[in-house]
């Protein structure tokens, strides 16, 4: 019986353990969404928090990742520029079809043209940024290829594209639901939201990657 007993304690803390590897990988989420909220917070480097935090879930879903800490920080230097430039053009783009839209929203009702483009802009931008920041992170590309490459990639893969936007609609829905469900959307955000969301997102874009260039 004892023996029975000490074979059962010495499975469960094994760290080859399924268990083991579940908590292990839970942690790993957590450390790896503090890393890329502490680093989101100058605002302009998001882009580069962004890359870094793909470039790890990337490397998660293929079982490659080895020191987390490290290799984000790695990551964060290396795609510093590029992750940059990318979150830059995303919020101007963003603040000026909030503008727009602002614009619009007064009253003018001879710019429901522009209303219909404004939406479609938002729609493909956000689809182009979606992808946009996993290809930075994982193939080597110029900036004007990162953006060519999203746009045909996510197109010709509209299927998982839509998945991806999906995945999106639960936090959403949390956000307006109600304040008590905004602020369970914030506790899980804070606490492994951001690369929890990141890692699901990147089986998909495993599957979609894999049909393309070698990656780095």
């Amino acid at each position: 019986m004892t023996g029975n007993r000490g074979y059962l304690i010495s499975t469960i803390f094994n760290l080859d353990n399924g268990i083991m590897r579940f908590f292990s990988r839970v942690i790993d989420l957590v450390i790896l969404n503090l890393l890329f909220i502490i680093c989101c917070i100058p605002i302009v480097t998001i882009g580069a928090s962004l890359t870094a935090m793909y470039s790890i879930t990337l490397k998660m879903v293929r079982n490659e990742e080895s020191h987390i800490i490290r290799e984000f920080l790695k990551s964060f230097k290396q795609n510093f520029r590029q992750g940059t430039i990318l979150g830059a053009i995303a919020i101007i783009i963003g603040f000026f079809i909030t503008i727009d839209l602002r614009i619009i929203a007064m009253g003018y009702d001879n710019l429901k043209i522009v209303e219909i483009l404004c939406y479609a802009a938002a729609f493909w931008s956000y689809i182009i940024f979606l992808y946009a920041f996993p290809i930075s992170a994982r193939f080597i590309y110029t900036t004007k290829e990162v953006f060519k490459n999203s746009f045909m990639i996510s197109s010709v893969n509209f299927q998982w594209t839509l998945l991806l936007i999906l995945l999106n609609v639960p936090f959403v829905a949390m956000l307006f639901y109600s304040g008590v469900s905004m602020l369970l959307l914030f506790t899980i955000l804070l606490i492994c939201g951001f690369s929890g969301l990141a890692l699901i997102q990147s089986f998909i874009f495993r599957k979609i990657f894999g049909k393309y260039e070698i990656p780095r």
